[in-house]
């Protein structure tokens, strides 16, 4: 019976901490859409989050805790929103519509920067995202591939980190200059890549689907 209590117990207070997280990350994504990753500061996340500031401290205990569980609540709604195999055909599509969260994508490029230093608390981060990245892309790749509308020659894997590599590239380039068309271009390269085109891949979805 104690045992029993004590279980419900730690349950009940993993699934609170859990909420509180969530809270928090919620605030400081609210705060970085809003002002920019720049303007963020404690004592903001805890008035939106209904917290001290020392009990979001206690869970995130940095502000680049704070910007990375931003970061991961954006990247995680993104990705709820993309079914598996659909990663090439949307990619212009969501480089396109990422722009319009531009604080977003400049808190992704200052964090991508920094977390090229091993100790940085987005490292592995950064590292498992694109690592997953690549994986849904390669998958997607591989699905034309089946289809018969990509040459089986192509390797997925290093196409995938083509376009990925591309598309950090312009959007990079975008931020400093705002003067093109990003999904154009990133739509341009991926058929130089996989030697298709958008329409094509967009016909043959239509169709099975």
């Amino acid at each position: 019976m104690t045992n029993t209590v004590g279980v419900r117990g730690r349950r009940g207070s993993y699934a609170k901490t859990k909420e509180r997280r969530r809270a928090i990350a919620e605030a400081a994504l609210e705060i970085v859409l809003e002002k920019g990753h720049t303007a963020l500061i404690t004592a903001d996340v805890a008035q939106r989050a209904g917290l001290s500031e020392p009990g979001v401290l206690y869970h995130y205990p940095t502000k680049d805790d704070l910007l990375l569980a931003a970061l991961r609540l954006s990247d995680e709604f993104e990705w709820s929103t993309m079914p598996l195999g659909e990663s090439v055909r949307r990619a212009p599509a969501r480089a396109a519509e990422s722009l319009r969260r531009i604080n977003v994508v400049r808190l992704h490029t200052a964090m991508f920067g920094e977390s090229s230093d091993p100790s940085h608390p987005a490292h592995e981060y950064f590292k498992e995202r694109w690592r997953a990245g690549d994986e849904r892309m390669e998958e997607s790749i591989r699905r034309l591939q089946a289809a018969g509308l990509i040459d089986t020659a192509i390797d997925p894997h290093r196409a995938s980190r083509w376009i990925h590599t591309a598309w950090e590239g312009l959007q990079l380039q975008w931020l400093a200059e705002q003067d093109f068309d990003i999904a154009t271009e990133l739509e341009l390269l991926i058929e130089r890549i996989l030697g298709v085109t958008m329409d094509e891949i967009d016909r043959a979805t239509q169709h099975r689907d």
